[in-house]
């Protein structure tokens, strides 16, 4: 049985963006984003998630691009029928002239990974909305006003703050595990790098800004897949990551001639 229903509703500025209610009074969820077609990566989250208890995934966009397994990985991310909504690399994969905001590496993955892609993967890429909402949770790709902005620092988080109607938001975009909390309404919110993981509990009446990671190509000094885990019952939402298999990332990307940097910089986290 679905735990969630999904009608369309319009959202933050008038944007189109998916509204999902859930049907449970506690929910569990799995929270992956920048899966960046790293099927390794994406295999050890979901092998450690096997026992989790998870309910329902969510996913912060950037199924595909820099990585060698974009079928693959669109192919598993629609199996998991999540709450998902679209990446920068997304959209790039399947709008032609899009590559041309990339740098000339990345520019090349998007070029590759728009020959790779079936009609069917292509196709469910072309429906994902920029924005969406769990009932708690605002959910976009970079930011609540732009989902190709970067959330890098407290005053770039604080846009999304502003226009915030639910205490949680979840972005991904940046690769960087972390989250951003709230101070007061008129201060700067006060940012807590988690690059090593960790667990965050939530205190009714305050906000917070959260970013699992990369699943895919993480970019805060760890190599390890990055993910979270909100447990909607005890308000908490755990950054957690898991080794997984890089070199087999690494070979797969070489096979395809994709640009060697994307590959190498698996190894550092960076």
């Amino acid at each position: 049985m679905s735990l969630l229903t999904v009608p369309r509703t319009t959202g933050i500025h008038g944007r189109k963006w998916s509204q999902y209610e859930s049907s449970e009074l506690s929910v569990r969820y799995a929270i992956l984003s920048d899966i960046h077609s790293n099927l390794p990566a994406l295999e050890a989250v979901q092998d450690r998630l096997a026992s989790e208890g998870i309910d329902r995934v969510i996913c912060l966009g950037d199924t595909v691009g820099y990585g060698a397994f974009p079928n693959e990985c669109c192919d598993t991310v629609r199996s998991l029928d999540p709450v998902i909504v679209r990446g920068n690399h997304d959209y790039a994969a399947i709008e032609p002239g899009a590559e041309r905001w990339f740098t000339p590496a990345a520019s090349k993955c998007v070029l590759w990974t728009r020959e790779q892609l079936t009609e069917e993967n292509r196709q469910y890429l072309l429906g994902l909305e920029p924005f969406a909402a769990v009932e708690g949770a605002h959910i976009c790709h970079g930011a609540l006003f732009d989902s190709d902005y970067y959330t890098t620092t407290p005053r770039e988080a604080a846009g999304s703050f502003r226009v915030m109607t639910e205490p949680l938001c979840f972005f991904g975009h940046t690769h960087y595990a972390e989250w951003f909390t709230e101070s007061a309404p008129e201060g700067m919110p006060v940012q807590h790098p988690m690059a090593d993981g960790g667990t965050l509990e939530t205190i009714p009446g305050r906000r917070y800004m959260i970013n699992p990671g990369a699943v895919g190509q993480p970019r805060d000094g760890n190599s390890q897949a990055a993910y979270a885990v909100w447990d909607t019952e005890l308000r908490t939402v755990s950054l957690q990551r898991v080794a997984y298999n890089i070199k087999a990332a690494q070979e797969k990307m070489e096979m395809a001639e994709l640009p060697w940097n994307m590959a190498a910089r698996l190894t550092m986290g960076v």
